[in-house]
């Protein structure tokens, strides 16, 4: 065969053999499929441990003074002399002298009542006398009661006892007109003046026990029991509108519901309300925390965690959402104390800000609160 036939086959198969390899150099790779990652929703979480707790619970109280007294005027008089110590707010102890009165006319009267007295002394002797001589001269089996003077000496110890007590009323006049603290006591207010025309009955001055006020405290149905089971060693504090607080104690429990909220009642008692300032004082309302007793396998959560239901979600060791019931112990400002109904002295993980839309076993991303964080640094 002839070279020049040849050739031209020879070009046509290289140029296919060429194309063909070009071909596949060219060939482009593979496209794998793209496989997208799941997405899990990310939550904020926060570590709770069991732990030992001691409740409170906080009522609302009224503060009342302990034996209120209203010193009033026994005579008519003039206010002789009126005491400076005796301002509304000033501590005063028992027996100390608050004000005099005028004592001219209750001295008279003391004076008459003495001389009545010695006169009815007198006629009780000589009524004596006589009967001794009538009983020498009559027969005692034949001479009347009225002969032997014994009515007549009946009579006049009569007349003698009631001048006696008219004496000791005079005086007693006389003592009242010098007015004292009858206890030791926080005078409430005062109303006299110096000099001043007293009327017999005038109230003169407001006073209150200073060792102690009773504080009012109505409690509901519902938190009786847990009140009465502290009741023999209770620990109760008592907070004023300005934040200042007082240790109280027991003083009685109410024989009867309060008339007016129908709730059964228990009487604090608060100590030296009034030597420091600034002062506890009567007839405002107080915050009273009582501890209760203690409770195990309590958990701190955020407030935040409890839903409306009263439920608390949490996840589990495959990451998965689940809703949980509690019984609320406490509420905080900031926290719940809860115990979980079911395995309460497992540790778990809170969902801190729960969503409506989360469903029970749907996977999630937990992330630590920076809280959570922090105590967990602190505990290692």
């Amino acid at each position: 065969m002839k070279m020049n036939k040849i050739l031209p086959i020879v070009l046509a198969l290289c140029l296919i053999v060429g194309a063909g390899a070009l071909v596949v150099i060219l060939e482009p790779d593979p496209v794998q499929p793209i496989t997208k990652a799941l997405l899990r929703q990310p939550v904020s979480v926060t570590q709770v441990v069991p732990q030992a707790y001691r409740p409170t619970i906080t009522l609302l109280g009224t503060t009342h003074a302990r034996w209120p007294v209203e010193i009033k005027a026994q005579s008519s008089a003039k206010l002789l002399r009126l005491t400076k110590q005796t301002e509304p707010g000033t501590l005063v102890k028992q027996g100390d002298i608050l004000a005099k009165l005028d004592t001219t006319h209750l001295k008279s009267q003391l004076a008459q009542a003495r001389s009545a007295m010695k006169q009815a002394e007198l006629t009780l002797q000589r009524e004596q006398h006589e009967q001794t001589v009538a009983m020498k001269m009559l027969s005692h089996k034949t001479s009347s009661a009225y002969a032997r003077r014994e009515p007549q000496i009946a009579s006049a110890k009569a007349d003698l006892l009631q001048a006696k007590e008219a004496y000791t009323s005079a005086k007693q006049y006389l003592e009242d007109a010098t007015i004292t603290a009858p206890f030791d006591a926080v005078i409430l207010s005062r109303d006299i003046s110096p000099s001043q025309q007293l009327e017999a009955g005038e109230t003169m001055f407001k006073l209150a026990a200073s060792a102690s006020l009773d504080v009012y405290l109505p409690v509901p149905e519902q938190q009786w029991a847990a009140i009465t089971a502290v009741l023999e060693k209770p620990q109760v504090q008592v907070t004023d509108r300005q934040g200042q607080s007082w240790a109280a104690s027991v003083r009685y429990v109410a024989p009867q519901a309060d008339r007016s909220s129908r709730q059964r009642q228990v009487v604090l008692a608060v100590n030296q309300p009034y030597q420091e300032f600034p002062r506890l004082l009567p007839n405002q309302q107080v915050t009273v925390k009582v501890t209760l007793v203690e409770r195990n396998l309590v958990m701190q959560i955020p407030l935040s965690a409890l839903t409306r239901d009263g439920q608390v979600w949490t996840i589990d060791e495959g990451d998965k959402l689940r809703v949980e019931s509690i019984t609320l112990v406490e509420e905080s400002r900031h926290h719940a104390y809860v115990i979980f109904n079911n395995n309460p002295q497992q540790e778990r993980l809170v969902v801190t800000y729960p969503l409506l839309s989360m469903l029970t076993g749907v996977h999630v991303a937990s992330q630590m609160t920076a809280s959570a964080l922090a105590s967990k640094e602190n505990i290692q």
